[in-house]
């Protein structure tokens, strides 16, 4: 399979790179992107590139994008937010079917919980819950997804090591253009 990915390198110059290769081309200043038919200069992909942290994270943004677009179409969801800046600033994403079974989750969720995606799947959320954590924050977001409601809380979860961390949730149901619900996507990020 290859994959390519696109991203800003300069204020106006762009990269477009597979596993192999890199293209680059500059737009003149006062075309928009839209306008331009790219003439591009094939380079050979050198070492630094696939290295380089950056270029990495901007490769798992680019392929979460990706399957999130496509779940999108596929289901029709009305979003009142964008995968794009969430996912750029370093969000996790988790989406969920109508009985809280995960379905997918962002890379971050990896780095995030400790649990690689397919330990997860199948699971519900309350999987990374221990101990210490809140009955009535757990009991809030339960009753407010009951009602179709958005709900927002910080919970105390813990790693797959046993490390609890701070997580502050925001969850959405979703619904397609018909108005149905059809999953949950929650919105997460580790707070001290």
């Amino acid at each position: 399979m290859l994959f390519l990915y696109f991203f800003k390198q300069k204020s106006s110059t762009f990269c477009i790179i597979s596993k192999t290769k890199c293209a680059m081309f500059t737009l003149p200043s006062r075309r928009s992107f839209h306008e331009f038919q790219p003439i591009t200069k094939a380079a050979p992909l050198l070492c630094w590139d696939v290295a380089h942290p950056s270029l990495a994270k901007k490769q798992q943004i680019a392929e979460d994008i990706l399957y999130l677009e496509q779940l999108q179409s596929q289901h029709r969801w009305q979003l009142p937010f964008s995968f794009r800046h969430l996912l750029s600033n370093n969000f996790t994403l988790v989406i969920t079917d109508l009985e809280k079974h995960i379905l997918w989750a962002s890379q971050n969720f990896e780095k995030m919980t400790g649990y690689h995606l397919e330990e997860a799947l199948g699971q519900t959320p309350s999987f990374l819950q221990g101990p210490d954590t809140s009955v009535k924050s757990r009991m809030m977001v339960r009753d407010k997804l009951a009602s179709w409601s958005e709900a927002e809380t910080k919970l105390l979860n813990y790693r797959k090591n046993g490390e609890p961390y701070w997580c502050q949730i925001k969850i959405h149901p979703l619904q397609n253009q018909e108005g149905v619900f059809t999953h949950f996507i929650a919105i997460e990020k580790e707070v001290d």
